[in-house]
């Protein structure tokens, strides 16, 4: 994948990010309980993702996933999934506009369990650990 790609797909990411808790709120707002939507939404993740699997490869060039990717795989999932669900939660009950800057402090723990977990393959350099405060820096600047 070429770097403008990856970059590309970045901003599509934080674009769609920024966004969703947005129709999140919107439905929490008409009554809807945060751990339907939770489940609604990753749901929904789900079928798209299947679409996208089989209109880029079919179905044939999918690869068996071996023990350790799997296991890997549930773990993301499975912090993934707490992650939606206090998401939902916490947007049910607050400002969607001060609820999620908090929720951007997540590089602040990927550093450290990257740091601790993964210092072979992670290389973090001081540029790294300096955009990362930086970032809390901003989010504790906006509540």
């Amino acid at each position: 994948m070429s770097r403008r790609r990856g970059e590309t797909e970045a901003v599509l990411s934080a674009l769609c990010f920024g966004i969703a808790p947005l129709f999140a709120k919107k439905g929490l707002m008409s009554g809807l309980h945060p751990f339907y939507g939770a489940t609604i939404a990753n749901v929904t993740a789900l079928v798209i993702m299947l679409f996208f699997a089989f209109l880029s490869t079919g179905w044939s060039g999918l690869k068996p996933a071996n023990r350790r990717g799997l296991f890997y795989a549930i773990l993301s999932g499975l912090c993934n999934s707490i992650a939606v669900v206090s998401l939902f939660g916490a947007i049910s009950i607050g400002k969607v506009a001060l609820v999620v800057p908090v929720t951007c402090t997540y590089p602040l723990f990927t550093l450290l369990v990257a740091y601790f977990a993964m210092k072979k393959s992670e290389g973090i350099d001081r540029f790294t650990v300096t955009g990362t405060f930086l970032i809390v820096i901003g989010v504790i600047l906006t509540i």
